[in-house]
């Protein structure tokens, strides 16, 4: 197929995922009887029943009815047989449309139909699967149709775009030190960069030039929906990350290196957001263009993006709803702007409702298991603030939410029973902390083991002892181990297809020279034909780029820390971007490799901490950019942004962001360090930096102490590596042998026995593990330590079950048109109010006041909120003065 045809011109479709070359042509002279395409217009904009779907704003329903019927009976048969071939394990797809699909396959008398009947819901299933998309939650914020001339790449959107990354960048790096800090949230950013692109159209002359046939002008027209969506893109380009190890590396309250100023930051910054732009770039055929590769967390966006600059079908009743996207997605602003201060002002203890300790406030069991500060958080209702356990619920299908808090159970069930077995000494620190204690249950105090130059003094760290750890947080470090290698062995296993696929794919077509989208026929891909893609050389230039910088970064400057070391990040770093992206594409968690990055230079570089600090940054960088920019690739390829666009606007604004961090760090040192207490409790500004000081006590904790020392004093951690690429084989080995087994135990039944074998054990079992993905659910027990319970999760998952499942199934119509804007509501109204309480209380003339009732007062009145302050624990410590190991047994494996 010629790849500069456009979507129109020419109809496959492919059956077999398997192939790169497997289609069948379809019959492009077929013509839909216009009975059908009226009553098809008609379905989707009159009234609605339960079981119809709605347009996303902005649709033409007449462009959306002649989009999705272009199949004939024949072909539509072969298509859902594809469908279910291909992606009856697809862990995303909607089962009840499967079910739909293969009912249809068995013919009109099967569906008690007529003929005619069932030949319009066959061809307008498959047309609609083939067309637009097999997933309800992207027919709902995408359109079947495209219009390449609709304005994107102008000026005035880069103009917009770039102001708020100045703003945000400015606003947010300038005050993330304090505490409390404030930034301006990317969903406010959305909302404001309208009014400015609305402004800019009607203001701005008409004034422009031709070049190679094309006007380019101040003043294109209207501010369209894809210039929202290019200047929100380059927008979010203000993310600080890991550059706060940039304050840690220079002010001497940390390890004071005078020599990392301005130049130094620069280049460290730049590696650390351009590196893992060009990863994501070469992944583009595995994170961007496969179908499955749904990424939800991108959806809420898109469909704010369309409510915020089109208008709706009008006359549209939706059961008995007839208000307009945006107006919903207003009124839910106001309600959740007044709510959010009932729990996060007036009356705290709803936002985490431990009402189980109010029954015995100074029992230490009930607040170990029920408590929603310090405790696990084992309560039914933990929380009335969706805020704090709910905003999130229509960022992943229910499926993998629902996944991850059953594993997020059993994991604090395990965690409760290594603390009450007092295994690794668990039960004399609080129960789920992240912080670091002495053999005295003190915090450690790492100053007293250290010399001048951040390196461990032996004779006193042999008085003091080794850190010890609370069991949630030994719990999660020993999982993270457990999923890495876990999720390598099953994602690279059973996605060997696809990855095959990929890899190839980016040979073969450099090699020939031939289109990026080959291989790719779906309906959203096939629109995407009359865009010119982003070469492979591009990205590989930008990696390049990334890795050359990163090399100078720590080459040229006295780091400590070798030029051979970004080859362990890439090594590692490309290893696990793989399965992170994966899995990120179809459920929206992904594989945190902070830990990773902590426990390997703890390995090869023990008791040199700024090693540590400096893989830390790029390492971390480089998974969370090519996270990032895949799910932007991801916005430009649903709403059908021209990728070179997208390219240039990312890049462009990650470069500028740099230098205002850069330039923001040097503000903050002149500005906050004159009495040198920046970043310390009693600076006058309240720059504190939380973060800064957790970064490093996390450095001191694996660089200094290092991690042969930590594996020694918890010898089970590093055979966690072991344990996890040995779960994932066997996972991958029982799903393969499956058919097999099934074979060999019914051969061994009678009649009756196999019959009740397949009925009440292998049919229950095999439909719950159809839509059991074992690395999505394995990540649900990494959501523990650092205080972070059930609580945050148990009311997110009644919310995700009731839109996510219910309103989905039952009133698929309001929910495609109204979900996403409730909780893009919820996300606005609660960033407006979040940010109006700290300028009031922390800024302005509510400083120091105190709501101080008993509404407020009782959550924090118990053992919960000591063990949320590490003031208590289980046991106490031994009489003998102290708990861990005895001082001649103290790890010193440097």
């Amino acid at each position: 197929m010629d790849d500069k045809t456009s979507p129109g011109d020419i109809k496959v479709v492919d059956v077999n995922e398997k192939s790169l070359h497997a289609t069948i042509s379809l019959d492009e002279s077929w013509v839909a009887p216009e009975e059908w395409h009226q009553r098809l217009v008609a379905e989707y904009t009159g009234q609605h029943d339960g079981k119809s779907e709605t347009l996303p704003a902005g649709s033409d329903p007449d462009r959306v009815a002649t989009a999705i019927l272009t199949l004939n009976e024949d072909e539509s048969l072969r298509i859902l047989r594809s469908l279910i071939e291909n992606l009856e394990n697809d862990y995303t797809i909607d089962h009840v449309l499967i079910e739909q699909c293969k009912h249809l396959l068995e013919g009109s008398a099967a569906c008690e139909l007529n003929h005619e009947e069932w030949a319009y819901v066959l061809c307008k299933t498959a047309g609609t699967i083939h067309n637009w998309s097999p997933y309800a939650e992207v027919r709902a914020v995408t359109l079947p149709y495209d219009d390449p001339e609709e304005p994107c790449e102008s000026i005035r959107a880069y103009v917009v775009g770039f102001f708020w990354v100045c703003v945000a960048s400015a606003v947010n790096t300038f005050f993330s030190p304090r505490q409390p800090g404030i930034s301006i949230p990317g969903q406010v950013i959305q909302l404001l960069i309208v009014p400015m692109g609305r402004f800019l159209a009607l203001a701005l002359p008409n004034w422009g030039f031709r070049l190679r046939g094309r006007r380019y002008t101040l003043n294109p027209g209207p501010w369209s929906s894809k210039e929202q969506l290019l200047a929100t893109i380059i927008s979010q380009a203000n993310t600080i990350g890991n550059f706060t190890g940039l304050l840690v590396m220079r002010l001497p309250i940390f390890f004071n290196q005078r020599w990392a100023g301005f130049g130094f930051a620069i280049v460290l910054a730049l590696a650390n957001q351009i590196f893992g732009l060009g990863a994501a770039g070469m992944l583009r055929r595995l994170s961007v263009y496969p179908q499955q590769a749904v990424w939800p967390g991108v959806l809420p966006t898109l469909a704010l993006n369309r409510a915020l600059i089109n208008s709706e079908n009008k006359g549209e009743v939706i059961h008995g709803w007839r208000i307009s996207r945006y107006r919903a997605f207003v009124i839910a602003s106001a309600v959740f702007l007044i709510y959010y201060w009932i729990p996060n002002k007036f009356f705290q203890g709803l936002r985490l409702f431990n009402w189980m300790t109010w029954i015995s406030p100074k029992s230490t069991n009930l607040a170990i298991v029920t408590g929603s500060y310090g405790g696990m958080g084992f309560n039914p209702f933990s929380s009335w603030d969706p805020n704090a356990s709910g905003s999130t619920a229509m960022n992943a299908p229910f499926f993998a939410q629902l996944q991850q808090y059953c594993m997020r159970v059993i994991a604090g069930l395990v965690i409760l029973i290594m603390y009450y077995t007092n295994m690794s000494w668990a039960a004399y620190m609080p129960i789920n902390s992240n912080a670091a204690f002495d053999k005295q249950m003190a915090s450690y105090n790492i100053s007293k083991v250290l010399t001048e130059d951040n390196r461990v003094n032996l004779e006193a760290y042999k008085e003091y002892g080794p850190p010890y750890y609370a069991v949630a947080n030994l719990f999660v470090t020993g999982a993270n181990f457990v999923y890495y290698t876990f999720s390598i062995v099953y994602v690279f296993v059973k996605y060997w297809g696809p990855l095959k696929k990929a890899f190839v794919g980016i040979v073969v077509n450099t090699i020939k020279r031939r289109s990026i989208y080959t291989g790719f026929t779906d309906g959203q891909t096939r629109l995407m034909k009359p865009y010119k893609e982003v070469p492979e050389w591009w990205y590989t230039i930008v990696f390049v780029f990334g890795f050359i910088v990163s090399v100078v970064g720590v080459a040229a400057w006295p780091t400590q820390t070798p030029w051979w070391s970004i080859l362990v990040v890439v090594g590692v770093g490309s290893v696990l971007t793989i399965p992170w992206i994966i899995i990120e594409s179809i459920a929206a968690t992904g594989i945190s490799l902070n830990v990773i990055w902590q426990v390997l230079p703890g390995i090869i570089w023990p008791g040199q901490p700024l090693p540590q600090l400096v893989i830390l940054m790029l390492g971390g960088a480089f998974e969370q950019m090519a996270g990032g920019f895949a799910g932007d690739l991801k916005y430009a390829h649903y709403a059908k942004l021209p990728p070179r666009a997208v390219f240039r606007g990312h890049i462009a604004s990650c470069v500028v962001n740099c230098f205002i961090y850069c330039a923001m760090l040097e503000v903050m040192v002149v500005y906050f360090n004159g009495d040198n207490t920046l970043c310390q409790w009693n600076n006058k500004q309240y720059m504190v930096c939380n973060y800064a000081n957790s970064v490093f006590s996390s450095v001191i904790s694996f660089g200094a102490f290092g991690t042969n020392n930590m594996f020694q004093l918890y010898p089970v951690l590093p055979w966690c590596f072991l344990i996890g690429a040995i779960l994932g084989l066997v996972w991958v080995v029982v799903e393969k042998a499956a058919p097999r087994i099934r074979q060999f135990i019914q051969s061994r039944l009678d009649a009756k026995q196999s019959t009740s074998f397949e009925k009440y054990i292998w049919k229950p079992t095999a439909a719950v593990l159809s839509t059991l993905n074992p690395a999505v659910a394995l990540s649900g027990a990494l959501q523990w330590a650092g205080n972070t319970n059930l609580s945050y999760a148990t009311l997110g998952i009644f919310i995700a079950w009731f839109f996510q499942y219910y309103l989905k199934r039952r009133y698929t119509a309001w929910w495609g048109k109204y979900a996403y804007m409730i909780f893009a509501g919820l996300s606005v109204g609660v960033a407006i109010s979040g940010l109006i309480v700290t300028l009031v209380f922390s800024f302005g003339v509510g400083k120091n006041s105190n709501f101080s009732w008993w509404g407020n007062d009782v959550a924090l009145q118990g053992v919960d909120y000591q063990l949320y302050n590490n003031n208590a624990s289980l046991l106490p410590v031994p009489k003998i003065g102290y708990f861990g190991l005895d001082p001649e047994h103290y790890p010193l494996r440097w």
